[in-house]
């Protein structure tokens, strides 16, 4: 056995043993959900009991792990039975659908087949101890109460990703024998669906175009890899789709590894990243489904990202992953968010069914491109300008033209939490992390926004339209306010080093005060270091993290330093960024332009020169310059 799987063998203990343990004990004595989905009480009990299965099954069969239930040493094994056959019996007052039909039971379904889809693939993966265990009674009694519950959520499932979990529920169900009866018709209707939001080059999207996030990798290649192999000898095989899926992934792989800082870390952004560690699940997925790619880059990632969070995150002393990103942070939770959500980052550990001799553990490692040297690249399809920028300075930098927060049938916002500061944002980087919003402290970094006179409403750039690259250039326009004719139209212009240049025309329509903000540093001490003069505003740490701003306009600017509410930040719970603001401005047409900077190691790199003559834009970075017409 490589140190590689041993090491993620310990994670996967470290993590999903404790939460399986406290799982099962509060499931025992009805203790309260604190973090709870707002589907349900139950489905969040479920969360916490079936999500960590991704982590801890591939090691049930080889072997037995003892928890302590109520005082007394138990086999976990046996005892998670023991709970699926109380959770299933609609007789007892603990089963999970006793409650069903207080809410939409199609809605209840939906969200309960989640944590089906990896109890059944549980007993797939794992029979030996998850299912053949079972009396013929006691699998004819629940096969009857899942198979009821799977068909619900099949036949109404939500139009997006999450088609996914009945489909793979189902075809768990099939795998172990249980015949689910005439369900061919849906199956190929959400298949069909799934293929519908494929675009191109590995990629996806989910439910409206104009979402794009980590569930293109952790949703919509995991799961048609997992889901054809689970097919193989069922009813549902399609050789020709699985094909499909496995050369879809493959194409995904070189712009994804991109992604992945120096120490494996991302430009997190978009919606659920409690999942962690999950982003490194797609990586999984490829190598366990046998996909043609570099394995030991596969490796490689997973590794470095799965160290990232085990070496950075604060856990609670009872070691079971709470709702946040490094820290604990109910802030960072969605609707959908409950307190045993985070454990869909165990999807990663699918790796740990490859035998000792797969390519996976043995390919010779490799570099990550970021090792290899600087870069810029962006996602091949067109309309989806999502560039990466990496760079030894400043890690891994997403310029976002095209991630917005669209929220399938809701339009642009949504009822998730704060999707404008999760999705919309200029740029987001994988040292600097982003900070979400509050009711009184909106998030601004990397954000522009018109704000009214009396500091009551706040502008974001919500949904943006997509003015494509020329040049370098990076062009959008956005409506700050929808019921109000003012504008403001970007151009974004990465440079290396830490550094971008952003430039807006804002086009106002009444009196309001602009207000943009650069990258974000968070911090765990006191030790920051703040600069505010004319020329520019920096906001360092002690630990070598600079941001600075500095700004040219049509009109008076000064600079301050904001600070989001506290724990609204990802990285950590007091978080600044460097801010350039006006006066309230008349109804008319100003331009600003402004060098953004942001470095690792004490040292900001070689810094643009740039001025603005009428509407047009010199920049002098190094030996080049550009010029930006501002119109």
């Amino acid at each position: 056995m490589t140190k590689e799987k041993q090491y993620l063998i310990s994670v996967a203990e470290k993590l999903c043993i404790p939460a399986l343990e406290k799982a099962i004990n509060k499931f025992y004595k009805g203790e309260q959900i604190i973090v709870a989905d707002h589907i349900s009480y139950e489905c969040s009990k479920m969360e916490e009991l079936f999500r960590p299965l991704w982590g801890i099954t591939p090691l049930l069969r080889e072997k037995k792990y003892i928890v302590n239930i109520d005082g007394t040493e138990r086999d976990l094994a046996e005892v998670l039975r023991e709970v699926i056959l109380i959770g299933s019996d609609e007789t007892s007052d603990k089963c999970f659908s006793r409650y069903a039909f207080n809410r939409h039971e199609h809605t209840f379904a939906n969200q309960m087949i989640t944590e089906f889809a990896p109890l059944c693939i549980a007993m797939c993966q794992a029979p030996e101890v998850l299912w053949e265990p079972f009396s013929d009674s006691e699998r004819e009694k629940f096969a009857a109460w899942i198979r009821k519950w799977a068909v619900c959520a099949l036949v109404n499932s939500w139009q997006n990703n999450h088609y996914w979990f009945p489909m793979l529920a189902i075809t768990a169900l099939e795998k172990l024998g249980i015949d689910c009866g005439d369900v061919e018709g849906h199956m190929e209707k959400g298949l069909s669906l799934i293929d519908g939001m494929y675009i191109s080059d590995g990629w996806y999207k989910d439910g409206v175009f104009g979402r794009f996030d980590f569930y293109v990798s952790w949703s919509h290649h995991v799961y048609p890899l997992l889901w054809s192999s689970l097919a193989e000898n069922t009813r549902f095989y399609d050789a020709e789709r699985s094909a499909r899926f496995k050369e879809r992934s493959e194409k995904f792989f070189d712009y994804y590894t991109h992604m992945f800082d120096i120490d494996g870390a991302v430009p997190a952004f978009g919606r659920s990243l409690s999942y962690r560690f999950a982003e490194s699940s797609y990586f999984a997925a490829v190598a366990f489904a046998d996909c043609g790619i570099d394995m030991g880059l596969a490796r490689r990632i997973i590794v470095k990202n799965v160290s990232y969070f085990m070496d950075n995150m604060i856990l609670p002393e009872d070691g079971v992953l709470p709702t946040g990103y490094m820290y604990e942070s109910v802030s960072l939770a969605e609707n959908y968010t409950s307190s045993g959500g985070a454990y869909w980052c165990a999807k990663t550990f699918l790796v740990l069914s490859l035998p000792d001799d797969h390519p996976f553990w043995t390919a010779g490692e490799q570099p990550l491109p970021i090792e290899k040297g600087e870069y810029i690249i962006n996602s091949k399809p067109e309309k989806v300008d999502l560039l990466l920028e990496g760079t030894n300075k400043a890690g891994v930098t997403l310029y976002n033209n095209s991630s917005m927060c669209y929220t399938f049938e809701y339009g642009c916002g949504g009822r998730f939490g704060d999707m404008p500061s999760c999705y919309s944002k200029f740029v987001y980087n994988s040292r600097a992390g982003f900070g979400i919003s509050s009711p009184d402290m909106i998030s601004l970094d990397n954000m522009i926004a018109l704000e009214t006179w009396d500091a009551v409403m706040t502008s974001r750039r919500n949904g943006f339209v997509n003015e494509g690259i020329s040049d370098g250039v990076i062009r959008s326009s956005h409506k700050p306010f929808a019921n109000d004719s003012s504008k403001i139209t970007t151009w974004m212009l990465p440079l290396g080093d830490g550094f971008h240049v952003r430039a807006h025309k804002v086009t106002l329509s009444q009196p309001y005060r602009v207000i943009e903000g650069g990258f974000s540093v968070g911090t765990f001490d006191d030790g920051s270091v703040i600069t505010i003069n004319d020329e520019f505003a920096t906001f360092s740490d002690e630990k070598g993290r600079i941001s600075k701003i500095k700004t040219v306009a049509t009109v008076p600017t000064r600079y301050r330093i904001d600070y989001h509410m506290p724990s609204c930040h990802i990285l950590a719970p007091v978080s600044a960024y460097p801010v350039y603001t006006t006066d309230i401005l008349e109804a008319g047409e100003y331009l600003f332009a402004s060098a953004f900077g942001f470095t690792t190691d004490g040292q900001l790199g070689d810094e643009p020169e740039f001025e603005l003559s009428g509407n047009k834009l010199t920049v002098k970075h190094k030996n080049t310059v550009k010029e930006i017409i501002l119109e």
